[in-house]
């Protein structure tokens, strides 16, 4: 499993004001996606409605992966991602114990 967060619109970070191209001290995604747009905008040849799908939707295209699998269609788009320093351990799947969870099923039973 992977320790990555998507960020939704409603999530916030706080960073350092200078590091923020928000310029602000702290942004929520949905702003952080905005800027992200009108910066594809206003500093390429982009169309405003191309340039925001690139942060909203996606866009259409074709992949070609190198580990082979031939061409895929689908969207590319972009995203924040947060990794935080440290790990949410996760719950072990199978209990630690020599005991089965059917156990106590099977005590109930008269096979």
């Amino acid at each position: 499993m992977s320790d990555q967060i998507i960020l939704s619109d409603e999530d916030v970070l706080s960073m350092a004001q200078d590091a923020n191209f928000t310029e602000a001290s702290t942004s929520t995604g949905e702003e952080l996606m905005e800027t992200m747009a009108n910066l594809l905008f206003n500093n390429t040849g982009l169309q405003k409605d191309t340039a925001e799908a690139w942060a909203a939707n996606g866009l259409n295209c074709k992949v070609l992966l190198a580990q082979g699998g031939g061409w895929q269609k689908g969207k590319i788009r972009i995203r924040f991602e947060f990794v935080p320093d440290k790990p949410t351990p996760t719950k072990p799947l199978i209990p630690t114990n020599s005991t089965s969870p059917l156990d106590d099923l099977r005590s109930h039973l008269e096979v």
